[in-house]
This record gives structure tokens, C-alpha cells and sequence, in this order.
């Protein structure tokens, strides 16, 4: 991406490196605040050849890829709130659809060629509620529509979803964010 300088060792322009075991990336999307975010082989699960981890590599020479944190994009929403509260809801609910609706990987091929397809109407609907210095709506969007088909792979798995309904309760003022905040560092 232009612009912006990456750590060499582990993002090549094009695709996102794990060094330890060596991995390149199943598929790389670069986000328009500089995060690259990945794919990599998981191992997990009742289908482990399906399953899947990311990783995000921050813009920086001496920067290394780090499984992303559920903290960072509840964080960045609970930021939005005070001015957006009905649009972060909106967001929060389209994802709780999604995860409903959405389908798990049945191949490796369906899963390394996945494109995302939730973001451009995020963007398209809420560019405007993003505030500098915060995570950017392509981001947030790519990470919950990630999470939604990767927790679907598995029969019986709750935790995400979970997550995003103790969001959706926060915003219509069931819980307090103690509980929202509770919620996610016991799950995850």
C-alpha cells in the first residue's frame, strides 16, 4: 500500500509471512488504515483443514504480526458510541444477522478464496462515523465477518456470537459495560 512501510520479514507487498512455523498467508487484504490483515492454516476444531486463524501486521518497519485482540474492535465501537449510538447498533445488529445467516467454509478452496463481502456496505451506509485515531469500518468489518464464518465452522460454538449479543444488550442499555467488558475477557 502507498504510503505506508512495513516490517520486510513478514509482509512482501502482497502477502503476509508467519515465521515460526513458516507460513505464507491463505489470503492478505489490505485495509485503508495500513492494517494488513490475513488468513493463515488453523488446526482447530471438528474440521481443522477448514479452520482458520488471522493475523494483522500494523503499519512499521518493527512491527510483527499479532493475532488481533476481540478488545480492539469493541473498544473502537464503544469510542463511537457517545456519537453514533444508533449506527454502532445498526452495525452490531447487520453482524448478528450475519452470523446467522452466513455459511461456514466447506472447502479449502471456498476458504483460500474468499472475498469479503460485508464491508463495502459498511462503508457505503457509515463512512461517516469514523473518528481519527480509531480503528477504521473496513477493519471492524472484516474482523467480524471473519470471526462470524470461522466460529460457524464449529458445531456447538457460542463465544462470538455471544459477544456480539452482549454488545447489542450494551447499546440498548441491558448491561453495563462492566458486563460487556466482563463478557469478553472471560470468553476470549
Amino acid at each position: 500500500m502507498m504510503g505506508y512501510e512495513y516490517n520486510e520479514k513478514y509482509f512482501d507487498g502482497t502477502t503476509l509471512k508467519q515465521l515460526r512455523p513458516l507460513m505464507n498467508a491463505l489470503h492478505t487484504y489490505k485495509l485503508s488504515d495500513g492494517i494488513i490483515l490475513a488468513m493463515f492454516q488453523g488446526k482447530r476444531g471438528e474440521r481443522p483443514k477448514l479452520d482458520f486463524k488471522i493475523k494483522i501486521l500494523r503499519p512499521g518497519k518493527k512491527e510483527k504480526p499479532e493475532p488481533p485482540p476481540h478488545v480492539y474492535w469493541v473498544v473502537d465501537l464503544l469510542l463511537k458510541i457517545e456519537k453514533y449510538r444508533k449506527e454502532v447498533r445498526e452495525i452490531v445488529k447487520y453482524y448478528i444477522d450475519f452470523y446467522d445467516r452466513c455459511k461456514p467454509f466447506d472447502t479449502e478452496e471456498e476458504r483460500n478464496s474468499y472475498n469479503l463481502i460485508t464491508i463495502k456496505d459498511i462503508i457505503d451506509k457509515y463512512k461517516y462515523i469514523e473518528q481519527k485515531n480509531t480503528l477504521s469500518l473496513d477493519y471492524v468489518a472484516s474482523i467480524l465477518e471473519l470471526f462470524s464464518l470461522c466460529e460457524k465452522r464449529n458445531t456447538g460454538a457460542y463465544m462470538f456470537r455471544g459477544l456480539l449479543t452482549m454488545f447489542l444488550n450494551y447499546i440498548d442499555g441491558k448491561v453495563d459495560y462492566m458486563h460487556l467488558l466482563g463478557c469478553l475477557t472471560r470468553q476470549f
